[in-house]
C-alpha cells in the first residue's frame, strides 16, 4: 500500500500560504515569484488563474508611495465593476472569508482615494467617493466625502450614505435622525438600508412595525410611518429622534409630530390634550393608533 507523502501535501498548502501573504502585503514581485513557484511544482492548482487576477489587479494600481492617482468619474465607473465582479470572485478563490473581507475592504478604500475628485452627480453616484468608502467600512471618511455634497440632507442618496456612515461609525442615536428623514424622503431605498445596518434592536424594531402594518416586505411608502412607530414602540427614541425634521406636508411626519406631542403631553400629566392628539393620530393612521393604545 502507498504511503501518503505529508510533506509532498504540505508543500503546495506552503507555496499556496506564500501567495495568499504576498497578496496581502501588496508586493507584487513576491507574488510573481511564488505563483511561478506554485505552478512549476502543482502546474493545475487552482488558486493559480485566481491569483493571477489579483496580481493584475495590483499590478494596476500605482505605487504604494506615489500620490493617489485622481480618476474621472468613467474610470471610477470601470474599476468599481471590475473590482466587484473578477476581483472579488477571485478574492474569495484565494483567500478564506475574513482575509478576502479585509483585503477587498483595502482596495476598495484605494478606489475611493482616486474617486476624490469626482463630484456628486446623480447619474454617476456609484462614482462618487462616498460610496465606495462605506464599502471599504471607512466610516469617518464616508462622512466627510458626503459632508462635500451641497445640501446632502435633501438628496436621498447622499442622505443614505451618510445614515449608514453615522449609524455604524458614531451609534444608532447619531444615526436615528437621518434615518427618520430618510425614510420621510425616500421610504423604499430607506428600508432597504435596514439590513446593512446590522442592528438587531432596528430589525426587531422593523419586524414589529411590518407587523403592524401588514407589510409584505421592505418597499413601499408606508415605511415612512416607521419613525412615528419607533417612537411609539420604543418612547426613550425620542431624546435621539429629536433632531430630526419632518416634511411639513406629509401624513407620516405629522403622525410622528402627533406622537412626539402625545409623549410630552403624557409626562406633563395633560389629559385633555392628550385625548384631542390621540383623536388626531386615529385619523392619521389606525394602524399606529392601535400600536399606540396597545402600549396603554
Amino acid at each position: 500500500m502507498p504511503q501518503l507523502d505529508i510533506f509532498a501535501d504540505s508543500r503546495d498548502v506552503g507555496l499556496r500560504n506564500d501567495l495568499a501573504q504576498a497578496l496581502l502585503d501588496g508586493d507584487v514581485p513576491a507574488a510573481e515569484r511564488a505563483a511561478q513557484s506554485l505552478r512549476a511544482e502543482f502546474g493545475e492548482d487552482a488558486v493559480l488563474t485566481p491569483a493571477a487576477v489579483l496580481i493584475e489587479h495590483l499590478q494596476a494600481q500605482p505605487p504604494a508611495a506615489a500620490a493617489p492617482s485622481r480618476l474621472g468619474a468613467q474610470a471610477v465607473l470601470d474599476a468599481r465593476r471590475h473590482l466587484e465582479g473578477p476581483v472579488t470572485a477571485a478574492a474569495a478563490a484565494v483567500f478564506d472569508r475574513e482575509t478576502a473581507k479585509t483585503w477587498l475592504a483595502s482596495r476598495w478604500q484605494a478606489l475611493a482615494q482616486g474617486a476624490a475628485g469626482v463630484e456628486w452627480h446623480p447619474t454617476q453616484a456609484d462614482a462618487h467617493a462616498a460610496g465606495l468608502h462605506l464599502r471599504a467600512r471607512a466610516w469617518n471618511a464616508a462622512a466627510s466625502a458626503v459632508d462635500t455634497i451641497a445640501a446632502w440632507r435633501r438628496i436621498p442618496q447622499p442622505l443614505l450614505w451618510m445614515t449608514q456612515a453615522r449609524w455604524l461609525g458614531t451609534g444608532a442615536d447619531a444615526g436615528w435622525p437621518l434615518l427618520a428623514e430618510a425614510l420621510w424622503l425616500a421610504p423604499a431605498r430607506a428600508a432597504a438600508l435596514l439590513p446593512l445596518l446590522a442592528d438587531l434592536a432596528l430589525t426587531k424594531l422593523a419586524a414589529r412595525f411590518e407587523a403592524c402594518f401588514d407589510l409584505a416586505g421592505p418597499s413601499g411608502e408606508d415605511w415612512a410611518w416607521l419613525p412615528a412607530f419607533a417612537l411609539v414602540d420604543r418612547p426613550l427614541l425620542a431624546g435621539p429622534l429629536a433632531p430630526a425634521n419632518p416634511p411639513p406636508t406629509s401624513l407620516p411626519g405629522e403622525a410622528y409630530k402627533t406622537v412626539a406631542a402625545l409623549l410630552r403631553l403624557e409626562r406633563q400629566g395633560r389629559h385633555h390634550e392628550i385625548v384631542a392628539q390621540r383623536a388626531r393620530l386615529k385619523a392619521l393612521s389606525a394602524p399606529l393608533m392601535a400600536a399606540y393604545m396597545a402600549t396603554r
